[in-house]
């Protein structure tokens, strides 16, 4: 890419002028490793809690930031968005980032029991670790620089529950972002200190089925001072299901059912976040061990010996200024720290004689971004940024124990940097043009420059027609790339998967108290990365194979009435095809139905809120043709019941429907069963 000599060079210059601008002095790091970056704080929320319902009425259009790095009404927002609130969370009872998506129109997860994996509009590859969807915290992507993963479940290292809101960004997002930014971008916003105001310490604890049980105590506030802070940590802890019943791994000749405690997993997490004058400072850690009982990857089935550990840690400086009335200058600088460690018991011979197999990658990043934005000639909104990011470490190990024997013991390291423009043109009062251009370098492949282009015309009040054009990238990450031994192959002539995506949406307010939004989108994806078999050796091996065409509509009508009462039913349709043999991918439903419905018992203290999630026929990794199904969930919450304490009851998968979801390559089974009927109990209080 022009302008990029070298993008170890621009990672470092990002890193000290990020320092500078913070006034801080430079972290002291060891050589070849840089310090720590930062990001646009856009936790101004509004508190909904005050307001009388003519007030209430009238918000409609949230406010995010994602969309644009800037914040905006969603209705001006080049993107078709969807904005998961705390309210939300509360109401329905979400417990995992992986069941807010599940609400999300267009968007479901498949779980193989140790990991959950996001599909959106038809799309969700088996085998993929998630890196076609950007997940950020606070701005901060945490996909990792070896699998890419998009941690869902409890490998997630935030607790809900200091979620605020959650900004889903349909569409490509490399324009602004760069690599990950495919199908789409996901940006958790945390809470803040200054919503804890007045209670300043909140306590929440919850039991349920599989002795599951969960602890959280959380601390903030503002000061007089003008700091803000917020500290909380969490524990949760499962049995997992007992007795949970394999038929596919039974016909496999495998025992059939994997018995209680080898399906456990336990987590804890801790979140800082201190600001000050237009400075952030925020820490995140997240550990999560877990059983894997069903036997991936050629395990032996139901060894409680088989377990995975997934530890994910950040610190992040982040930097607002305003430099006149219409210019903003933001900056941020960071470190970050991804590990697993996996443990798997096979029985490579067949004979009854078992080896302990360790897989132990390892991966740490520095980076940093820069960003101006502001107005000129009164029309223009501009942003211009640039960022840099050094890989310093991408290690990839694994070896039996006994007898020793290494497959892989390999580190790498990698840089990349981008520049971005986006130019926000209101040609007339109600026509903008969004016009965006971002070019990145990596030094595994070379250059890619990537567009998006947004018309987004609103004739009247209440209703907005946007017309969108993207194009993004994904490239190949360090263990398609580099991994090898143990019956793969590496593949250092991968290049990056590209798609380019046109979508219209319709977004019109209804009366006072409706919201009606539809689309529809085409994508064309090409040179899909896909593991398959080297011919040359029978190893498996990491290629690009072809592409695939994804077309289709989607529906959404909201609605809030008076008393808490409020609803949200929405429809997606996607075709999603390889477009060479013309048949439909994996694990990709046709039709998504959600309904949701939050209704009062005894207003203003206690609600129930309902959610049918609703999936057609999938085929599955070995061409298994799994049925539709229909999963409810119920939760019963209250409001104050008794001052500072909320309770809930929440039952998920309430008629206990027997269902399944489809496994990665490298299972030995094809199906995996999921939780029947499972209760919650939970209290938080305030004081």
């Amino acid at each position: 890419m022009n302008g990029i000599s070298s993008p170890t060079h621009l990672t470092r210059f990002l890193i000290l002028l990020s320092c500078a601008a913070l006034g801080s002095p430079i972290p002291g790091v060891a050589a070849g490793e840089p310090p720590a970056p930062a990001d646009p704080p856009s936790n101004a929320a509004e508190d909904f809690t005050g307001m009388d319902l003519e007030k209430l009425m009238a918000v409609k259009v949230p406010v995010i930031y994602s969309a644009s790095k800037h914040e905006q009404k969603a209705t001006d927002a080049p993107s078709s968005v969807t904005v998961v609130t705390r309210e939300d969370i509360q109401e329905y009872g979400f417990r995992t980032m992986a069941e807010v998506l599940d609400g999300v129109r267009g968007f479901y997860t498949i779980f193989d029991r140790g990991y959950y994996y996001l599909g959106s509009r038809g799309v969700n590859r088996l085998g993929d670790f998630g890196g076609r969807s950007l997940i950020m915290i606070d701005g901060h992507r945490l996909n990792d620089p070896v699998y890419e993963s998009a941690a869902l479940g409890l490998d997630f290292p935030l607790d809900v529950d200091l979620i605020e809101r959650v900004e889903v960004i349909r569409g490509p997002g490399s324009s602004l972002y760069g690599n990950n930014a495919f199908f789409d971008v996901i940006n958790v916003v945390t809470r803040s200190g200054h919503q804890l105001d007045g209670q300043g310490m909140e306590a929440a604890t919850s039991y349920g089925s599989f002795d599951a049980f969960s602890g959280r105590f959380t601390y903030g506030g503002s000061f007089t001072n003008g700091v803000e802070l917020l500290v909380s940590g969490s524990y949760f802890s499962t049995d997992g299901a007992a007795q949970l019943a394999y038929p596919s791994a039974s016909a496999s000749g495998f025992p059939g059912v994997i018995q209680r405690g080898n399906d456990g997993q336990t987590a804890r997490n801790f979140f800082a976040s201190v600001a000050y004058n237009g400075i952030t400072l925020e820490a995140v850690y997240g550990r999560r061990d877990a059983g894997l009982a069903n036997g991936p990857y050629g395990a032996v089935f139901n060894d409680n010996r088989n377990q995975a550990q997934d530890e994910r840690a950040y610190l992040e400086a982040r930097l607002v200024r305003e430099l006149s009335p219409d210019w903003q200058l933001q900056a941020r600088t960071y470190i970050d720290r991804y590990a697993y460690d996996g443990s798997y018991v096979d029985d490579y011979a067949h004979n009854g004689v078992l080896t302990l197999n360790r897989d132990a990658p390892r991966a740490g990043w520095a980076g940093a971004e820069l960003q101006l934005s502001g107005t000129v000639w009164e029309k223009h909104r501009l942003t211009f940024g640039t960022e840099g990011r050094y890989d310093f470490e991408q290690r990839q190990n694994n070896y039996d124990v006994s007898p020793a024997y290494v497959y892989i013991n390999e580190s790498h390291s990698s840089e990349s940097g981008g520049l971005y423009l986006q130019d926000e043109f209101r040609v007339l009062e109600r026509l903008t043009l969004n016009a965006g251009l971002r070019g990145d370098y990596f030094s595994s492949f070379g250059g890619t420059i990537n567009p998006r282009l947004g018309v987004i015309y609103q004739p009247w009040d209440g209703t907005t027609w946007k017309a969108l054009y993207g194009q993004a990238f994904r490239a190949p990450n360090a263990y398609e790339q580099d991994y090898h031994g143990l019956g793969y192959d590496a593949n250092h002539d991968l290049r990056p998967e590209t798609i380019r995506s046109g979508e219209l949406v319709w977004e019109q307010a209804l009366a006072q108290n409706y919201r009606l939004t539809g689309t529809l989108f085409y994508e064309v994806v090409d040179s899909l990365i896909a593991q398959e078999v080297n011919a040359a050796d029978g190893n498996l091996i990491f290629r690009n194979n072809g592409g695939a065409n994804v077309e289709g509509a989607e529906a959404e009508l909201e609605a809030r009435w008076e008393h808490g009462l409020r609803s949200r039913i929405s429809y997606a349709y996607a075709s999603a095809v390889n477009d060479v043999t013309g048949e439909t991918l994996a694990n990709s439903p046709r039709h998504l139905a959600k309904f949701h419905f939050t209704f009062p018992l005894y207003p203003p203290k206690l609600f129930a809120g309902i959610e049918l999630l609703g999936t057609s026929a999938v085929t599955t990794g070995q061409g298994a043709r799994l049925p539709a199904s229909v999963i409810a969930n119920l939760n019963l919450f209250t409001r104050e019941i008794v001052k500072g304490l909320e309770v809930s009851a929440s039952i998920d998968n309430l008629f206990n429907r027997q269902y399944y979801n489809p496994t990665a390559p490298g299972f030995a089974q094809d199906l995996i069963p999921q939780d029947g009927r499972t209760f919650r109990l939970k209290a938080t209080y305030r004081f």
